[in-house]
């Protein structure tokens, strides 16, 4: 198989500015996460009032598999999405929600409607399924809250199954994070707080009555990373990765004495607010910066960083910008480089990979002479673009070094891309970027109506 990266570029035309000249914007790109690597990846897009549910096709781009164009009436603006599947049957569901505050699923099967969530008092930024139960959703509103619903049949008289409120937001949350044993759930926004909140087992008793439980208190709080309105999160391990709107960098760091391998901390150990702290803790210590990632050209808020994660592969960072380029970092080598003589082992046990040695990133000179079509219509069509060759995704396994601040040196050092990719004809905001299961697809969307779709032609193990 050729070494090589294949981009399409596709501006979709399917919406209700078809034939204007206001194009989407779409703000988040999702790969059905319930396969295995091998099989055909499939992604759902959410933007204004669309949903397009697409695989990557080899000359059209893409082929729209499912559209979903929510009601007018609502002047929805969707924001987000989250994949889960129906308890009985299987098919794949799709959560949205956006601007008016609703969460809809999606039966992507049969393109109904199938439950509408209500309960937010305010706009969802983000929608995320627990990586243990398919069943629960959480969602972050600009109310200041979180909420976990249930999906089970069983819970559908009441299925909003717990609230995190309290003390833990003043204003709008724009980025929440699962763990992945599904017991810690990050949030972050516009008040630049990042907390960490310790969820009981859910579904418990309490769901389906008339009152869901509610959390007051997170069990780790601190205002002190970020400057910004917090707009990403997520968990690498038991370290976290964020970035703030306007600060041109992606922090990670750690809670100090945070692990998953111990049992949660019970719910009375959560530190209240009444003696106020910039940082508060019920693990007994505060937070140590460990990186920073140099993003630059990422001023707007509800900029998304994605990341590529599996078993024996290397580990990637992913962040576009809007000058049309993806800026890419290797976690595992970064963490390599960072070792102290005499390490061994990953210091919150996990057993992790390191890359293989590669040199830099080989570009090839050719025209992608390609014109297709969304779907085979005229809804829109793929641009010719240079390829260009990213990163293997897979590497032998070998034991991890601990991630330490003096190992690495100064932690307020500004580590910059290892690979930029620049999408030749696209030069407007990229918003997200996801890549599918096996490493092979890497999809980015954002403002002009893009959907940018780059394909590896290279084996990958399994």
């Amino acid at each position: 198989m050729s070494n090589r990266t294949l981009f399409h570029s596709v501006r979709t035309t399917i919406g209700p500015n078809r034939g204007t000249a206001k194009s989407a914007t779409y703000y988040g790109v999702y790969f059905y996460p319930y396969t295995k690597p091998t099989d055909d990846p499939v992604f759902a897009v959410v933007g204004g009032p669309e949903t397009i549910i697409a695989r990557p096709h080899p000359t059209k781009g893409l082929e729209v598999i499912q559209y979903f164009l929510d009601d007018l009436k609502f002047n929805e603006s969707l924001c987000t999405g989250s994949w889960t599947k129906d308890l009985k049957t299987g098919d794949p569901l799709l959560a949205v929600g956006g601007q008016a505050g609703i969460i809809k699923i999606l039966n992507v099967k049969t393109g109904k409607v199938v439950q509408t969530l209500s309960g937010h008092g305010d706009e969802i930024m983000e929608i995320l399924t627990s990586p243990r139960n398919q069943a629960l959703l959480a969602s972050a509103s600009a109310d200041s809250t979180v909420r976990i619903w249930s999906l089970d049949p069983a819970h559908h008289r009441q299925p909003c199954a717990l609230i995190c409120a309290g003390e833990g937001h003043r204003e709008t949350i724009l980025s929440i994070a699962f763990h992945s044993s599904g017991r810690y759930l990050l949030s972050g926004g516009m008040d630049h707080i990042v907390n960490l909140w310790v969820l009981p087992d859910l579904p418990d008793a309490s769901a389906d009555r008339d009152k869901p439980i509610t959390l007051m208190y997170p069990h780790f709080s601190t205002s002190m990373i970020h400057s910004n309105y917090i707009d990403c999160l997520a968990f690498h391990g038991d370290y976290i990765l964020s970035k703030a709107a306007r600060e041109s960098k992606i922090v990670l760091w750690a809670i100090q004495n945070f692990t998953s391998r111990l049992p949660p901390p019970a719910p009375d150990k959560a530190p209240t607010t009444h003696e106020w702290r910039a940082t508060r803790s019920a693990f007994g210590g505060g937070f140590e910066r460990l990186l920073q990632f140099s993003i630059p050209d990422t001023e707007p808020f509800f900029m998304r960083f994605g990341i590529f994660a599996r078993a024996r592969a290397d580990t990637f960072l992913a962040m576009g910008s809007t000058n049309g380029k993806v800026h890419m970092w290797n976690l595992l080598r970064t963490e390599l480089y960072g070792k102290s003589p005499g390490d061994t082992g990953a210091r919150d046990g996990r057993d992790t990979t390191t890359p293989s040695e590669r040199g830099s990133p080989t570009v090839v000179n050719a025209e992608l002479n390609t014109t297709g079509l969304i779907a085979g219509s005229d809804r829109g069509r793929s641009t010719p673009v240079a390829p260009v060759a990213p990163p293997a995704p897979v590497a032998p396994p070998v034991k991890l070094p601990p991630i330490r601040g003096d190992a690495l040196g100064d932690p307020l050092t500004v580590i910059r891309a290892h690979y930029t990719l620049e999408i030749p004809r696209v030069k407007t905001t990229i918003r997200h970027v996801a890549y599918s299961l096996s490493g092979e697809y890497m999809v980015c969307v954002g403002e002009g109506g893009n959907i940018v779709i780059s394909r590896k032609d290279l084996p990958v193990k399994t």
